[in-house]
């Protein structure tokens, strides 16, 4: 009866040694594998994080501000910016009276001020039936500012003027431009509301 109870013991603790081997084994494993999987974390001066097709719209008062679109952003957390490709701005202007719309190739995205820079190919579609190209533009959040020190060429009903420098005021829809030259159609002209 001792041999009995001895051989039993043995068997039960060969059971439980193999259970424990096998879920150490398991242990060692999980690890291992989860170690291969992590992703190497990116350098500062590296991306931090990349989206495609992103809409990002602007609230204020409980109204569209802006939206803006573009087919890539890149987010750069040590400068507090994100790098855009095929920028789409919108400005939603008060009392239905339409939309700026600029589009750009690339763009930066300052986070903190909401600031917004479009560079390279710049097209901006204004109220009226307006065009304005050029190869830069900021747009300043505080300001509520469209600006270009490139220059700028403006077509229209009426005719198309050339300048140096551009300035559109979002809130009064006024624009302001620097060493003008224009081509007038007075028969088509249309100026003011």
């Amino acid at each position: 009866m001792l041999d009995l109870r001895k051989f039993a013991q043995i068997i039960i603790l060969l059971i439980v040694g193999g259970l424990v081997l096998v879920l150490a084994g398991g242990l060692l494993k999980g690890k291992s594998v989860k170690k291969s999987m992590e992703a190497p974390q990116p350098e500062s001066a590296q991306s931090e994080m990349k989206l495609t097709d992103i809409e990002f719209t602007e609230m204020e008062k409980g109204k569209q501000f802006w939206t803006l679109r573009a087919s890539e952003a890149i987010y750069f957390h040590d400068r507090q910016i994100t790098k855009l490709k095929s920028v789409h701005l919108t400005f939603h202007l008060e009392n239905d009276e339409g939309e700026v719309i600029l589009e750009s190739n690339e763009g930066v995205l300052h986070a903190g001020t909401k600031n917004i820079e479009l560079r390279n190919n710049v097209r901006a579609t204004l109220p009226r039936g307006y065009v304005l190209l050029t190869d830069s533009a900021d747009y300043d959040h505080l300001r509520r500012k469209v600006s270009s020190e490139s220059s700028i060429r403006v077509f229209g009903p009426g005719g198309e003027v050339n300048g140096n420098k551009w300035d559109y005021e979002i809130g009064s829809r006024t624009a302001f431009l620097a060493k003008v030259k224009a081509s007038l159609i007075m028969s088509k002209l249309q100026i003011g509301k």
